[in-house]
């Protein structure tokens, strides 16, 4: 059964990733364009493809296969994937997906304005 306590500290911790990554875009495309009238157009861009990009990272960490781990560990002399780094793997794909799932959610918000 799923608790609301980690369903909320993964959307906190989701909210606050996604608003650094936000005001870090805003600095640096105020930084470049230097006036406030186009910024909308291109913060909107780059929020949705850092989104795509954080969608596209999570889904890979959440679809490591065992099969893609022991060939990992035999090219790369890797850690053996148990159960235990397979949770962690999990977890940290969940923390991506939702905050890709947010800045893309913000780029569409940010476009409709």
């Amino acid at each position: 059964m799923i608790t609301k306590k980690p369903v909320l500290e993964l959307l906190a911790r989701s909210l606050l990733y996604s608003l650094i990554v936000v005001l870090i875009d805003f600095v640096l495309i105020f930084s470049i364009q230097g006036e406030l009238t186009q910024i909308t157009a291109f913060l909107s861009l780059i929020m949705l493809l850092e989104g795509g990009i954080g969608l596209a990272v999570g889904g890979a960490v959440a679809s490591y296969s065992p099969l893609s781990a022991k060939i990992s560990e035999v090219l790369f002399h890797s850690k053996p994937w148990d159960a235990k780094r397979q949770k962690e793997a999990e977890k940290q794909a969940r923390t991506w997906i939702m905050t890709g799932g947010i800045l893309v959610f913000a780029a569409l918000l940010v476009s409709a304005v």
